[in-house]
């Protein structure tokens, strides 16, 4: 640094070191403020004016000062924040005179003055797209250095095209978020004297608001005075910046004061209250100001009026920015024009529910979206939905807007990138059910695809939205009817979904959807399979290679994982080589370690029947370790069915040795909820009955009213091929279906190998893992020709 430049930042240096000292002495806020700030201006222009002097040809540029520096409010141990706006950004000159600005204010500040500088470098043409952090800072910029003129036109630019109705959530939101990090009132003993309920941002957030909407701010007030006097000392006290004033502070600044630290306290928080009402005044002159909320949308005594020559987009997004901020909506007839602008209109109806219904109640809604407004009286096809399919769609935005951050579904709603696509997709996915003939998902993409070319939207957004509404039942089928434990349901996964963001966004969809045909719909045992299955799909997705499904592979590390045990080593490989392919590829290492204790009582003539509960998940996990014989799933199925317990998916696992064991696992619920004790009691008892053949099932079923001789002849089948093959049925609803499959697919002597089950809008869904005698797969000829025999053909 030369040495004139050095000794005068150093005279700057000492000036603000004298003036830290006063800060105790004569104790004072915003007037102590402006002396720190005008020092800090002084060598501002010092560093400018040398670098002005050797770079002669320099373009205009402003240097200017934002945030709290800009309205000379700097406190003891604030950064000095500084904004550089070029008139000329192109001039050969700037960046080499730019760089030497940096370095000489960085060495001016941090090593003479002891401040921290930040920077920022805005362009006139930055203006209109400024996040609301930044327009906020440049709100209360001024010039301390340079030319005017680029300053001139850039706040000129900002102000021309001001987004009233988006700044104004910006600020509310930003201060609800920190009343949640910080405290929400101002009656909190430590407050933060900075970003708290009552601090300083409080009455800076309301004056912001009032320049918005076009009211004068207000002047500072003594109770604002005292919180900056009190921000003053605490920094001075902590010798560093520091906004929480605890309890050692307070009592190491009422000490130094020679005051009662609580009359201090108190004192101190009746100014925080005025701050805090000053917010709130401010917020109700939302509701009493004139003012325009956004192009096309005025405001006037809290209600949203749209002008007449308003676009139907602009309309849209006025009355959604209208609607966050708690304003009444006037109706329209019709907007000026019914021009649309797709990405806008996106944006309005991401902002939720709320918005959507006052954009109905205004005729709005209808003039967009006539093929969501058609269906406000169209019945649902099934009797499980509540709504009709109008309503339906609104209440799966609903659940939407419900999800918070801190849940899975909540991280990824708040991660997504395209939330207006995921919310027209939620209005439109049902709407295919206004043409009758075929696939309301089929019908449903076209009408996608008729919207996004009336409101013009791009071919990306498109195809997005259209592949929502075509696969909104995929997910929904896959956690109802295939074992998402198995790797080959995240590999059929992926490649429906192809990217994350797809799953993403359909794993949402699906939550929302079945949320909202019903109050009970949704289950915590749904929302955990779907959460095994997205994280599963992920993996899939994110890896090179495919998930493993070598069983040889499986075999090989679980050997290895359970030699720490009890166990020795033949014993361990000679009970990992007999279990089937399917186990070993799904179930964990300590899970098989207890199998095997299970198997090894099993072939002592001691069965196991073992009840674990999931409260959360509203299920049971019922583990039968017994030896095998003949047609034992089918009685076991048949004592569940008879005590009406509800079987959602069945894992088998069988040992392949002269001595076969059994080790099954049915995921159950008694209604709705995980087992009553009486229950598993019932169940512990004919479970071991059927297995040692003491029980006759039949009677027992017979005794429930039940027939055990019923055959599930009404069904409809898709059969995947593989290995194992899946077969997925359809079947009328009832508890009995798995049972009556179960004795259908054994009496075909083919091997179940896993089962899924589920009800759904009246009817009962299953998927079933099979294998052929020897664990040969099945062709689908083969399973053709068995199960059309004598079938009823049932409509899916």
């Amino acid at each position: 640094m030369k040495t004139q430049l050095e000794d005068r930042v150093r005279s700057v240096g000492d000036r603000r070191a004298s003036l830290l000292t006063t800060i105790f002495d004569d104790p004072a806020g915003l007037s102590w403020c402006r002396r720190h700030s005008d020092l800090a201006d002084e060598v501002v222009r010092n560093v400018v004016e040398s670098v002005l002097e050797a770079n002669p040809n320099l373009p205009p540029l402003s240097i200017v000062a934002v945030g709290g520096y800009g309205r000379r409010e700097l406190a003891p141990f604030s950064d000095v924040d500084l904004t550089l706006i070029p008139g000329d950004d192109a001039s050969p000159e700037l960046d080499a005179a730019v760089k030497e600005l940096y370095r000489l204010l960085h060495t001016a500040f941090g090593t003479w003055v002891k401040l921290d500088v930040s920077y920022s470098y805005h362009l006139i043409n930055d203006a209109p797209s400024l996040d609301g952090k930044t327009l906020t800072s440049m709100l209360d910029a001024r010039l301390v250095a340079g030319s005017p003129t680029p300053f001139k036109l850039f706040d000129q630019a900002l102000r021309a095209d001001f987004a009233v109705g988006d700044f104004l959530i910006d600020k509310i939101s930003e201060r609800q978020r920190a009343y949640l990090k910080f405290h929400d009132t101002p009656y909190f003993v430590q407050p933060n004297l900075k970003e708290g309920a009552g601090g300083l941002r409080c009455f800076q957030c309301a004056n912001w608001i009032r320049e918005a909407i076009g009211v004068q701010p207000l002047a500072p007030t003594p109770a604002y005075e005292q919180v900056a006097r009190m921000r003053n000392l605490l920094h001075a006290s902590a010798g560093r910046p520091a906004d929480r004033l605890t309890y050692p502070q307070q009592a190491a600044i009422a000490d130094r004061l020679g005051i009662d630290p609580k009359a201090m306290m108190s004192g101190l928080l009746e100014s925080m209250d005025a701050n805090y009402h000053a917010l709130t005044f401010a917020l109700r002159d939302l509701r009493e100001a004139r003012y325009r909320v956004s192009r096309g949308v005025m405001v006037l005594r809290g209600e949203a009026r749209i002008d007449g020559n308003a676009t139907a987009s602009d309309a849209a997004y006025g009355i959604a920015l209208a609607t966050q901020l708690g304003l009444t909506v006037e109706d329209v007839e019709s907007p000026g024009s019914r021009e649309v602008d797709g990405p806008t209109v996106l944006n309005a109806i991401a902002t939720g529910e709320s918005t959507l219904r006052n954009m109905d109640r205004c005729g709005l809604l209808g003039e967009l979206l006539p093929e969501l407004t058609a269906c406000r009286t169209l019945m649902p096809d099934d009797p499980t939905h509540e709504f009709t399919v109008y309503e339906h769609s609104l209440r799966v935005v609903r659940n939407l807007d419900a999800l918070q951050p801190g849940t899975f579904l909540g991280d990824l709603v708040t991660s997504i990138s395209h939330k207006g696509a995921l919310y027209l997709a939620a209005l439109l996915h049902d709407a295919g059910k206004l043409r009758k003939g075929r696939p309301h998902s089929e019908t449903g993409e076209e009408i996608v695809r008729e919207v996004a070319d009336r409101w013009r939207l791009a071919s990306n957004q498109t195809e997005l939205i259209a592949w929502l509404v075509r696969e909104h039942l995929t997910l929904a089928r896959f956690i109802r009817m295939r074992d998402v434990m198995q790797a080959s349901t995240a590999i059929d996964c992926a490649k429906v979904v192809r990217d994350r963001e797809r799953l993403d966004l359909l794993a949402l969809l699906t939550f929302a959807d079945v949320s909202a045909v019903s109050s009970t719909a949704w289950t915590p045992a749904q929302e955990s399979f779907l959460q095994a299955l997205h994280r599963a799909t992920s993996a899939v997705l994110e890896s090179e290679e495919p998930p493993a499904t070598d069983t040889t592979t499986h075999r090989r590390r679980l050997r290895k994982e359970l030699r720490a045990t009890e166990y020795d080593e033949s014993e361990i490989a000679r009970f990992v080589d007999s279990l089937p392919a399917e186990y070993v590829l799904s179930t964990p290492p300590d899970l098989v370690k207890l199998h095997l204790t299970y198997a090894k009582k099993a072939l002592q003539g001691k069965p196991t029947v073992e009840f674990v509960h999931s409260p959360a998940l509203h299920l049971t996990d019922i583990t039968v370790c017994a030896t095998d014989r003949e047609g034992l799933l089918s009685r076991l199925l048949g004592v569940l069915y008879a005590w009406d317990v509800t079987v959602h998916g069945l894992r088998i696992g069988t040992t392949r040795d002269e001595k076969p064991v059994i080790l099954d696992v049915f995921s159950a619920s008694f209604g709705n909820q995980a087992l009553p004790q009486a229950t598993c009691q019932q169940l512990d008892r004919d479970l071991r009955g059927a297995i040692s053949g003491e029980l006759d099932v039949d009677e027992l079923l017979r005794a429930r009213g039940l027939d055990p001789t019923r055959k599930q002849e009404r069904f409809t089948y898709t059969y995947i091929e593989g290995l194992p093959g899946i077969l997925e049925v359809q079947a009328p609803g009832g508890r009995g279906m798995p049972f009556r499959m179960a004795n259908l697919i054994s009496s075909m002597g083919w091997n179940i190998l896993a089962a899924r089950f589920a009800q759904w809008a009246g009817r009962g869904a299953a998927a079933f893992y099979l294998a052929g005698k020897g664990d040969r797969p099945l062709a689908s000829e083969e399973v053709e020709r068995a199960l059309d025999k004598g079938i009823v053909r049932d409509a899916v």
